[in-house]
């Protein structure tokens, strides 16, 4: 699965991602290695980065 989260980070680190979405670190990174994320989370941090979950995750 694609993902563009870290180039969407835009500067910002891993841990502020984490602190403002409750989302553990780890799990944030198995994203950006291309682990499907959760939909709660995916929502959480697409909200974050005030971007659409397709976004960061777009569809093939």
């Amino acid at each position: 699965m694609e993902c563009r989260l870290k180039e969407l980070l835009d500067g910002r680190t891993i841990a502020w991602l984490s602190d403002k979405t409750g989302v553990h670190r780890n799990t944030i990174t198995s994203y950006i290695r291309g682990t499907a994320p959760q939909l709660d989370k995916a929502y959480l941090i697409a909200d974050a980065l005030n971007k659409s979950v397709y976004d960061i995750w777009p569809p093939n």
